[in-house]
């Protein structure tokens, strides 16, 4: 049989305990027989033989009422001057396999209440023999107590690798759900810096579009300086989102988001016709690159919405960098608008995200004397020299 054969049958076999242990059972009291019949033995030789042979069918089920009934037929076939061994060993093997079974397959306190009666059972029967020596005692005790703890040996390495398997699978659950949470965590950044990077450019656009409409009779080159300046921000775009989903395996050519470029921002926002006052005080170098990312685009969603909601408004944009925090806050002169996280769209809510990943927190809501107010606290977290 090949190696595949044979462990398919292993297979096949573990998954029927049952049959397995009637076949043993079955062969062992026929085999016990066999041997009775052929020492010329009675009927009584017979009824303990099939009595101590029979049990093994019990030994997964029920393991100490096998080896009761098992042990005690050894008791009183000795008892009554029978010689178990002289009739065959069918009776022994089961009678081992029975003590080991008690051991593998029962709790410890069963298990030992086996290997008491099994050893009283058989001592106790060694009077009753002709020879009632030392040895007697010795060596039917080690042959009940090896079983048994080989039996509990084989018992303790199933529970450990049964327990180890429940770990495998914990850890492997765990595997998945990280991965799935880490899945879920770089889909939701890519949706907010998509909709960042499209919504304020789909503004802007909008916005510069309808001005060429305006002026493109009565000023044509301005028309194309605007058609111009449009072209450059949807180009701009397209390599923010060609690098953001990685589309040509290598990062865009050119510069990043970054406070170092709110300048351009600002003009890009005025162009598009928001006044936009910009106060940048502390150094915008140098930031931790998921800081000076949220900054920038909480900065460019603010501002997208008050191009959106308060096209025209003036708006100030103040920005402080120190050595805790960058600290936003933009605010405008518009007309009121919904202004809490819950209550809000997709971008308030995304800025309020940013905000939490980096640490910090942002709060959004209409300002006492009209228009909208962002505030954003985003701590820093710089290393430490030790030189």
């Amino acid at each position: 049989m090949t190696d595949d054969g044979a462990g398919a049958l292993a297979r096949w076999l573990r998954a029927r305990p049952r049959l397995v242990d009637f076949t043993v059972a079955a062969v062992l009291v026929a085999l016990g027989a066999g041997q009775v019949m052929a020492g010329d033995g009675g009927a009584t030789a017979l009824i303990f033989s099939v009595a101590m042979t029979a049990p093994v069918v019990w030994r997964r089920r029920r393991p100490l009422p096998a080896v009761l009934i098992g042990w005690s037929a050894l008791f009183v076939a000795e008892g009554l001057g029978a010689d178990v061994t002289s009739q065959g060993y069918a009776a022994v093997i089961a009678l081992v396999i029975t003590v080991y079974s008690v051991a593998a397959h029962a709790p410890l306190r069963q298990a030992l209440a086996g290997l008491v009666a099994a050893l009283a059972l058989v001592w106790g029967a060694i009077p009753f023999a002709a020879s009632q020596t030392v040895a007697d005692f010795a060596f039917t005790g080690l042959i009940t107590l090896a079983p048994w703890l080989a039996g509990r040996t084989i018992r303790d390495r199933q529970l450990r690798i049964t327990e180890l398997r429940r770990l495998a699978r914990e850890l492997e659950h765990e595997r998945e759900e990280r991965a799935r949470e880490a899945r879920d965590a770089e889909r939701s950044r890519i949706a907010r810096e998509m909709h960042d990077v499209l919504a304020h450019t789909v503004s802007v656009v909008v916005v510069q579009l309808g001005a060429v409409e305006r002026i493109v009779e009565s000023d044509p080159a301005k028309a194309r300086s605007v058609v111009a300046s449009v072209r450059a921000t949807a180009k701009s775009a397209l390599s923010e989102l060609r690098f953001l989903l990685g589309l040509d395996g290598v990062p865009a050519a050119g510069p990043r988001p970054s406070l170092a470029r709110l300048g351009d921002l600002a003009d890009d926002m005025r162009a598009a016709g928001v006044p936009v006052e910009l106060t940048v005080t502390g150094p915008v170098g140098g930031l931790p690159p998921a800081v000076d990312l949220a900054a920038y685009r909480i900065v460019q969603e603010s501002l997208t919405n008050v191009m959106r909601h308060a096209p025209g408004a003036p708006t100030r944009t103040l920005v402080v960098v120190d050595e805790h925090a960058v600290r936003l806050t933009i605010e405008d002169d518009g007309a009121t608008r919904p202004g809490t996280p819950e209550r809000a769209g997709y971008g308030l809510i995304g800025m309020a995200e940013r905000a939490r990943l980096c640490g910090g927190d942002l709060e959004a809501g209409p300002r006492p004397g009209g228009g909208f107010r962002v505030h954003a606290r985003l701590p820093l977290v710089r290393a430490v020299s030790v030189a």
